[in-house]
């Protein structure tokens, strides 16, 4: 029986390849629902290694299978998202973005690798373990939301899906970190769009006008209330205005101002609340100044919320991987969103972050800057823990 030592050895001993792979991916990033090279890539590697896969989950998705030959038993499903960002890369490397105005910015190459170099370890394994690994790797994680299409498509059929696991990279934790957390890790990012509509003019003659620009000023002013009057200040929660566009000259007051923004939040009921309230004091504001309004509010993804027996099985395997002192036990959620939530949503699942920062190799900067790069020590040690963690889940 391979043991986590054994596991560890053998994943540092295809970090090169785990390199290589998230180089290429990295070089040719490609957005939501267009990962057509990189699905090809996928399917690939997998036939290389001999592992059935399935093709057509949510336009790019792709599924693999590897059968445990110790008999039945459960299926997890490991995951992996697949797509980069609108970004101009700023990094000078040999592996830069090959693509104009494209870059993996978020790590999600790195995921695609790992999750790759999981599978290439557990088919070696298969004599040893009962049950099905189920490998995702799933579109437009950035905004679209591939998760939920897969799952319509069957992702989690034939054979059903008992738990699921997921990693992130993480640059504010350096490499040889884990970050783990049971209970509501990251929140529902919800969008809304609010335009208020006035009576343009000339800005010199205001009182001939209804001004909609000092109309949203007061809505923003009046919306940032909402978290500090109408939630229980123990209950996290955020209102934030990400973008006004209003007007095209310096001396016309425009008819219409467009505001777009978002909301956090960990259940539905904040989640209604933070929309009724925001249409209520639009519409209040707007009434008081003469002006109209139209208002949409999108629910996108569910909270992600960690289950509390996977996430110890996460604990407990990075534990084995890189040692107690080295697992970081997070005490309080993230406000980002992420669609894995649809998965977690359905069975019990745990996400995790891999740290990947090292100051020394420059590797500091956020997810979403054009200077995002990892510490590709990384790598071997997702791989040993997505391992070690589907071993002792499909074993126990």
């Amino acid at each position: 029986m391979t043991d986590t030592k054994q596991i560890c050895a053998i994943a540092e001993q295809i970090k090169d390849e785990l390199v290589r792979d998230r180089r290429t991916i990295h070089a040719h990033p490609e957005l939501a629902f267009q990962e057509e090279k990189t699905s090809a890539f996928v399917q690939a590697r997998l036939q290389e290694l001999g592992i059935e896969y399935k093709t057509g989950y949510a336009k790019t998705g792709v599924v693999g299978l590897i059968r445990g030959k110790k008999g039945a038993g459960k299926t997890l499903l490991l995951r992996a998202d697949m797509d980069g960002l609108p970004i101009q890369e700023a990094n000078d490397v040999p592996y830069r973005s090959k693509v104009d105005g494209r870059m993996h910015a978020c790590g999600h190459d790195s995921h695609v690798a790992m999750l790759l170099g999981a599978a290439k370890l557990l088919k070696s394994m298969e004599q040893e373990f009962c049950g099905t690994v189920k490998l995702m790797f799933q579109p437009a994680e950035e905004g679209a939301g591939g998760a939920e299409p897969m799952i319509e498509d069957g992702l989690l059929e034939n054979p059903n899906v008992d738990a699921a696991l997921a990693l992130h990279v993480e640059p504010t934790y350096p490499c040889g970190k884990i970050a783990i957390k049971s209970g509501a890790l990251m929140a529902a990012p919800d969008e809304f769009d609010l335009i208020i509509r006035g009576k343009g003019g000339h800005g010199a003659y205001p009182h001939k006008t209804v001004d909609p620009i000092l109309t949203a000023a007061k809505v923003v002013e009046g919306l940032q209330s909402i978290t500090a009057r109408n939630i229980d200040a123990a209950v996290p929660a955020v209102v934030s205005v990400g973008q006004i566009s209003g007007g095209q000259f310096y001396n016309v007051i425009p008819d219409e101002v467009v505001l777009k923004g978002t909301t956090r939040a960990f259940d539905d009921a904040t989640r209604r609340l933070l929309s009724e309230r925001i249409e209520q004091i639009a519409g209040g504001i707007c009434a008081a100044m003469g002006t109209t309004y139209s208002y949409e509010f999108r629910y996108m993804y569910p909270p992600l919320i960690n289950d509390s027996a996977m996430t110890e099985l996460v604990g407990q395997s990075a534990c084995a991987v890189v040692g107690e002192g080295n697992v970081i036990r997070l005490k309080t959620p993230f406000m980002g969103g992420e669609d894995f939530s649809y998965v977690a949503n359905k069975v019990p699942a745990s996400y995790f972050y891999l740290g990947c920062g090292n100051e020394e190799k420059g590797c500091t900067h956020p997810w979403h800057s054009a200077n995002f790069n990892l510490d590709e020590d990384c790598l071997p040690l997702g791989v040993s823990v997505l391992v070690e963690a589907a071993m002792q889940y499909l074993n126990k």
